[in-house]
């Protein structure tokens, strides 16, 4: 077995060759530390104990055996003794520490197997107190591995398996399967102990890498100091009881890029350019005091510069000092103070000045009445940045915020908050109606095209608008106002406004209340299920059920999903509530009568969350609900987001066995490609266009249209939303294969669908009667002429 380098196996090897030595002299030095520390200390214990077993033993083995085996370990103490003493400690070598190591972990090593050895040997010997002074000795030794083996994990790991292997075999010598119980506890302890001989040498890795990046960086601040010293910029000057100079120097007269000569007996102060530290200056020298570091600005040959100078009187009666060109720290001074408050992407104001100006407006009294801010937020520019890059994008809101700029007067304030947000503070005495104009010009500039590099860009945006006149309010509740104003333009549709009004404000309270309610809804029970079923148009019966969301709220009563999904999804919600929907649906549907598909919504949330097909896996086994008798609906939005998990969790449910069906078709964007990407087995028909079909030219050629498409792509129909007779008769005719609706049966809770009976009761009590009587018709039709049914 080869010793263990530790100087390279927990460090990285790149760099230079003295890097490496400077690193391994620098983790030697502290495993040496450490090892020396921890093994004296262990000393006096390791003495102890052989002491002890020698004593206990001494009768009932072979005191040679005991006498030889404890001078082994005495020795073995000796030695380090010695290589500890050799070692050089003010300033070893790499190459001395490696062999002290060396020779110390091989010392470890020959002394965990000797005391691996006499613990078996002992073993069968020891009873009653005996055998509690062994084990005692054997859980302290193998836990000495954490005093003395801590720094080197090769001798731990060693030491860790030879005791183990040891104490093992005396229980088993002593105990028989008796034991069992014991090895089992030494078998968590040699795992607690493997775990914390790692995490120490992780520590001591972590503390070598910070050392060395704190030395790396004293250096660094070491090599820039002696660079100042080298390139210092400092000078002397002398000027007289009048102030003017004397004894002008060489490289004053170079710093001012002016002959000595024409400097000398000059003024000093008429150097330098009109501000308020020259002033104290002049007051200095004619008092003739002391000052320091005050800086003053002067042109030298049309640059701007920047001095600091220093002084103090001398008994001639003239005055000495120092000057120093700070010119470079002071533009970066100006730099740091334009990065605190402008945006360094567009040059406006940033978030910070934008909130001082807005506040110290607001704190005047006079015009607290006067304050007006607009915020804007650019519509969907993710789009922008996700393809036309970064890049163009920045340019893009560069473009924004000039145009902005330009419809602004100079008192007003144009900031960028971040991202694609800009606020603008305008002090006005305007009504309601001018306020609206000046937000449509600002919308109406970032509407016209922008034209970067050739290219033609057209983006639009959303205002929101708030009043420091409406009601008293600081600056935090001013831009709260703005922001609930901006949230509701954008809420009205791309490139619009709103104005802060109250019924703004109450909705957005209500909006909050229901998010702060729906987070205790599924705790308390409040979130309940209703069914609505789906007939298959030729026979009449019911061949399915919609699992629908309802919120018993106590106060407000039974609230649809409309009112509070949306707030679900945008809070995270809907995913918690999702997979509660999920397990209810298969709990309550699988012990009904019959065999019948489930729907069940899922939102794009949900279908993006890694969970999704483990609950649904979990839950159709949980309840013996079979794969395929499942139909999950997903509407666009799913499809439009490109997620790549979306389209993974959508094909491993149809692994499954799972049904995937388009809920709301025809009512998007670009619902026929959603088509080709996604091989749905149906199609939900939007109820927009059953609703009137019976008397509109136009609806019955889309619904035809899509039975067709559907038909020819594989997929199955569903129309949604039916509550006539005639919609229903139509609808078959149409081609349609299924249908749903408050006709048939409004959604109820799932006890009215648990049998046979419960189910015509629940469809007696539609919203029109008649449908089973309908039901009947059909089939009774389908008997008597199965082939023109089919």
């Amino acid at each position: 077995m080869a010793v263990e380098r530790p100087d390279t196996e927990a460090y990285g090897t790149g760099g230079s060759p003295d890097g490496h030595a400077a690193v391994g002299q620098l983790l030697l030095t502290r495993r040496m530390r450490d090892f020396t520390t921890g093994a004296t200390l262990s000393l006096l214990p390791a003495l102890g104990s052989i002491v002890a077993l020698v004593y206990t033993f001494r009768d009932q083995v072979d005191l040679a055996v005991l006498i030889g085996w404890a001078t082994v370990q005495l020795v073995l103490i000796a030695v380090y003794v010695v290589f500890d003493s050799i070692l050089d400690r003010e300033s070893p070598s790499l190459g001395e520490l490696r062999r002290h190591w060396r020779r110390f972990v091989l010392l470890q090593w020959l002394g965990s197997l000797a005391w691996a050895g006499i613990f078996p040997y002992l073993a069968p010997v020891a009873h009653g107190l005996d055998a509690v002074v062994l084990a005692v000795v054997a859980i302290a030794v193998l836990c000495g591995v954490l005093l003395v083996h801590r720094t080197a994990p090769s001798a731990a790991i060693f030491h860790v398996v030879v005791m183990a292997i040891s104490i093992t075999a005396a229980i088993w010598t002593g105990t028989g399967m008796a034991g069992l119980p014991a090895l089992i506890l030494l078998a968590l302890f040699v795992i607690a102990l493997l775990g914390s001989t790692r995490e120490q040498e992780r520590q001591i890795v972590e503390w070598l890498d910070a050392e060395m990046n704190r030395r790396e960086a004293t250096d660094t601040v070491r090599l820039l100091l002696n660079d100042y010293e080298e390139h210092s910029s400092d000078w002397l000057w002398t000027v007289d009881e009048a102030g003017n100079l004397r004894n002008v120097a060489e490289r004053f007269a170079m710093a001012a890029e002016k002959p000595a000569e024409t400097l000398e007996g000059k003024p000093l102060i008429d150097m330098f350019m009109a501000d308020a530290n020259r002033a104290i200056i002049a007051r200095h020298l004619s008092e003739r005091s002391r000052f320091h570091d005050l800086v003053l600005k002067l042109r030298i040959n049309g640059e701007m510069r920047y001095w600091k100078l220093s002084a103090r009187p001398r008994d001639d009666g003239q005055i000495s000092g120092v000057a120093r060109d700070v010119t470079s720290d002071r533009m970066i001074e100006e730099r740091v103070a334009f990065m605190a408050h402008y945006d360094n992407l567009t040059g406006l104001a940033n978030r910070y000045l934008f909130n001082e100006r807005l506040r110290a407006a607001l704190d005047q009294n006079e015009r607290v009445r006067n304050i007006a801010l607009f915020y804007l937020d650019l519509d969907d520019f993710k789009a922008v940045n996700d393809t036309r890059g970064h890049l163009m994008g920045d340019r893009l809101l560069r473009e924004v915020g000039k145009r902005l700029e330009q419809e602004v007067r100079g008192q007003d304030l144009v900031a960028r908050l971040g991202g694609d947000e800009f606020a603008i503070l305008v002090e006005t005495r305007s009504g309601a109606g001018m306020l609206i104009e000046r937000a449509h010009s600002f919308l109406a500039a970032i509407r016209d095209p922008f034209e970067i590099d050739g290219q033609i860009y057209r983006v639009s945006g959303s205002v929101g608008i708030a009043r420091s006149s409406d009601g008293s309010c600081d600056a935090e509740e001013l831009m709260r106002r703005a922001d609930l104003a901006l949230f509701a333009a954008k809420n009205k549709g791309r490139d619009t406004l709103a104005l802060y009004d109250q019924s703004i404000d109450l909705a957005a309270r209500e909006r909050r209340e229901i998010e702060i309610d729906l987070r205790e809804a599924v705790a308390r029970g409040q979130l309940n299920l209703h069914y609505q079923p789906v007939i298959d148009l030729q026979s009449g019966s019911v061949v399915g059920y919609e699992a629908l969301l309802r919120w018993y709220h106590p106060k407000r009563g039974i609230i649809g999903p409309a009112d509070f999904l949306e707030v679900a999804e945008e809070t995270g919600l809907i995913v918690p509530i999702g997979e509660w929907s999920i397990r209810q649906a298969f709990a309550e549907t699988a012990k009904w009568e019959g065999h019948f598909r489930i729907a069940i919504n899922l939102s794009p949330t949900q279908v993006r969350s890694p969970h999704l097909v483990k609950v649904i896996a979990q839950s159709l086994h949980a309840h013996g609900i079979a794969p395929e008798r499942v139909e999950f609906e997903i509407t666009e939005h799913v499809l439009m987001q490109e997620s790549s998990i979306s389209m993974g969790n959508l094909q491993k449910l149809r692994e499954l066995g799972s049904r995937i069906a388009l809920d709301d078709f025809g009512i998007g964007y670009s619902s026929l490609s959603y088509l080709r990407r996604f091989p749905f087995d149906r199609i939900k028909i939007d109820k927009d266009f059953v609703d009137g079909v019976e008397s509109s030219a136009d609806n019955q050629a889309i619904v035809s249209s899509i039975t067709k498409l559907a038909e020819a792509l594989g997929m199955a129909t569903t129309a949604e939303g039916v509550e006539t007779r005639d919609q229903l008769g139509l609808l078959r005719r149409l081609g349609c294969q299924e249908a749903q609706g408050y006709l048939i049966c409004e959604p109820v809770p799932g006890e009215n669908f648990a049998t046979a009976d419960a189910v015509d009761a629940a469809m007696r009590g539609g919203a029109v009667s008649g449908i089973l009587a309908y039901r009947r018709t059909r089939e009774a039709s389908v008997k008597q002429s199965p082939r023109r049914a089919s």
